[in-house]
């Protein structure tokens, strides 16, 4: 068997990231501290052989044993130009003084492009930092710091079969909601609101909530209890609810957010550089995710406050 390459891995693929460049052809990087540097996108999320598992006790060593998973986004990467196109173009419009659940939108979609919507958004999921850090926790917690080598090996190992257990669980039978910025634009992160780390089986009720480009984010879940249609629905956010989606990613995330025009400011449950999670059901997310129409309604409302 030939030697491994050493190669770039982006966790935030080229053709996403290139959305979220401004006019400079740079987008912002926000640090834990506040600092804020303007880089290529292309440069940004990418950790080097991030989906290789290599098994040798030395950096740069190599055995017969080495493979790579690289391949495992190949779908996902070449469809999300498509898949992002075809959500810009979803009918949606804001829809004042109504109830939340009366302003989705139903939308059609076909079996096809669901999955296809799932294969991409599960691939930002798994390849994402937060998952990669997830994935070796139980490890270190019982035997302490691991040597870089055998840690990226760990990490690999156990993110290889993830891509296709999360996609395939839910495929295209879940619940779909495309949700579109009015004005202030959403930001992105080395981590984001989902609950599939370090899988290991199907998952049970996965959720997920995924930006994909300034003005879009794509929520992707298959609760345990629902009505079927509408699978795909729209909804075109205020500000306001906007922020709760950008707090969110600061909450998940640890090293990083990304934002095109809209700098944020650095909330303490990113200035703690933690990837942490809400510790409740009641935090905004899961009250919007209850909203959806086909999920029943959760006993808290979209505007209970924000908790990290």
């Amino acid at each position: 068997m030939s030697k491994l390459k050493s190669e770039r891995h982006h966790w935030w693929p080229t053709c996403v990231s290139a959305y979220w460049a401004a006019e400079d052809g740079k987008t912002g990087w926000i640090k834990p501290n506040g600092r804020c540097v303007r880089i290529p996108p292309k440069e940004l999320g990418v950790i080097g052989n991030a989906h290789h598992i290599k098994l040798g006790p030395h950096p740069g060593g190599s055995t017969c044993w080495d493979t790579s998973f690289e391949n495992e986004f190949d779908v996902a990467d070449a469809s999300f130009p498509h898949v992002i196109s075809w959500l810009e173009c979803l009918a949606h419009e804001f829809v004042p003084h109504q109830g939340l659940r009366d302003r989705f939108l139903a939308q059609s979609a076909a079996d096809d492009q669901l999955r296809l919507l799932t294969e991409c958004v599960v691939s930002l999921a798994v390849r994402s930092p937060m998952n990669r850090e997830a994935s070796v926790s139980l490890a270190e917690r019982l035997r302490g710091p691991i040597p870089n080598p055998e840690r990226n090996a760990l990490i690999g190992a156990n993110m290889q079969r993830s891509q296709r257990l999360i996609a395939d669980s839910i495929g295209s039978s879940g619940k779909f909601t495309v949700l579109f910025s009015r004005g202030k634009e959403f930001i992105f992160g080395d981590g984001f609101f989902h609950n599939v780390e370090a899988v290991v089986n199907p998952p049970i009720s996965p959720k997920m909530l995924a930006p994909l480009t300034p003005n879009v984010s794509v929520i992707v879940t298959r609760p345990t209890s629902f009505t079927v249609e509408p699978r795909l629905s729209t909804i075109v956010l205020s500000d306001e609810e906007v922020d709760r989606c950008n707090h969110a990613v600061q909450v998940y995330s640890r090293q990083a957010l990304f934002f095109r025009h809209d700098r944020p400011s650095v909330e303490d449950a990113f200035a703690c550089n933690q990837h942490r999670k809400y510790s409740s059901p009641d935090n905004p997310i899961d009250n919007l995710l209850h909203s959806i129409p086909g999920i029943p309604q959760s006993n808290t409302s979209w505007s209970s406050s924000c908790a990290g």
